[in-house]
C-alpha cells in the first residue's frame, strides 16, 4: 500500500504529468476560453522545466556540498545503501551499475585512503522481486574484486526501501558496534531523507554525499537557452525525492 501510494503521488508532481497534462487539457476541454491558457501553461512549463541553468540551481540549492575527503576523520563503519545497480540484467556474472555507483566507488577510494575500518551495505532485492542476487551482494562483490577484504564487509539483505535501509543498518550498528562513530555514504540528492531515517533510530553518525546531479553553474549559450532532457530529469529525481519525504513524513519514518 506504501509503495503504491508514493509511485501515485509522485506520478501526480512530476513535471512531465503537468506537461502532458496541460497540453492534453488544452485540446480536449470544450471551453475555449481555457484551450489557449492551458496550451501556454504547458508549453510555458516544458521550457521552464528543460532549462538547464534553472534546473541547476535548484539542485544546487537541494543536494549538500560535496566533502573534502582528506578532511574527514576515520570512521569505524562506513553505511552504504544499495539501489544503484541493475539486478534483473544477464548475464549476472558481472555487476551493472545504474548512475550512483559513485556511492561504492568512493565508499572504496575512503577504505583505500585509510578513511573507513569497515563497511556495512544494506539493501535485497526491492519491491521488484526478480530472480536475482541481493543488491547489497552485488556491491560486496564489486568491493572485493578491487580487493578489499571479506572480513571488513558486513552485508544486510533485508530492506526493501531506505526507511528499511536505516532500521535494519541500525540494528547491526547497535549489535556489533555499539558506540563507534559512523559515516553514512550515499547519493546527494537522496542524503536527507537516508539522513532523517538513521537519525530516527537514535544513531548518530557524519554524512558522505556521493552521486551529484549537480555541475558547476555557467552563464553560457546552452545552459541558459538550449532546452535539454537533462534538465527535466533532475526535475523529475528532485520532485520523486520530495514525495518520499512528504510520504515517509506520513508514515511516521522521520
Amino acid at each position: 500500500m506504501f509503495f503504491i501510494l508514493s509511485k501515485i503521488l509522485a506520478f501526480f508532481v512530476m513535471p512531465l504529468t503537468w506537461v502532458i497534462g496541460c497540453i492534453v487539457l488544452s485540446r480536449v476541454i470544450k471551453r475555449k476560453k481555457l484551450k489557449k491558457p492551458l496550451f501556454i501553461a504547458g508549453i510555458s512549463m516544458l521550457i521552464l522545466f528543460s532549462n538547464q541553468y534553472i534546473s541547476n540551481r535548484v539542485m544546487l540549492w537541494w543536494e549538500p556540498q560535496p566533502i573534502d575527503i582528506p578532511t574527514l576523520d576515520t570512521y569505524d563503519v562506513g553505511i552504504v545503501f544499495t539501489g544503484v545497480t541493475k539486478g534483473d540484467k544477464r548475464p549476472n556474472d558481472r555487476v551493472y551499475f545504474n548512475k550512483g555507483a559513485d556511492r561504492i566507488t568512493h565508499t572504496l577510494q575512503l577504505y583505500n585512503e585509510g578513511k573507513l575500518k569497515h563497511i556495512l551495505i544494506s539493501g535485497g532485492l526491492g519491491f521488484k522481486q526478480f530472480s536475482q542476487t541481493y543488491a547489497a551482494e552485488r556491491l560486496k562483490s564489486f568491493l572485493t574484486m578491487a580487493g578489499v577484504p571479506d572480513s571488513v564487509i558486513t552485508i544486510e539483505t533485508d530492506a526493501v526501501n531506505t526507511y528499511q535501509n536505516a532500521v535494519k543498518s541500525a540494528e547491526i550498528l547497535n549489535r556489533d558496534f555499539s558506540g563507534q562513530n559512523y559515516l553514512l555514504i550515499t547519493s546527494a540528492f537522496h542524503m536527507k531523507r537516508a539522513r532523517l531515517c538513521l537519525a530516527k533510530q537514535d544513531i548518530t553518525f557524519d554524512t558522505f554525499p556521493t552521486d551529484y546531479y549537480t555541475s558547476r553553474p555557467t552563464m553560457n549559450f546552452d545552459d541558459l537557452l538550449i532546452p535539454k532532457a537533462e534538465a527535466i530529469q533532475r526535475w523529475q529525481k528532485l520532485s520523486s525525492e520530495v514525495v518520499g519525504i512528504i510520504t515517509y513524513k506520513l508514515m511516521g519514518y522521520l
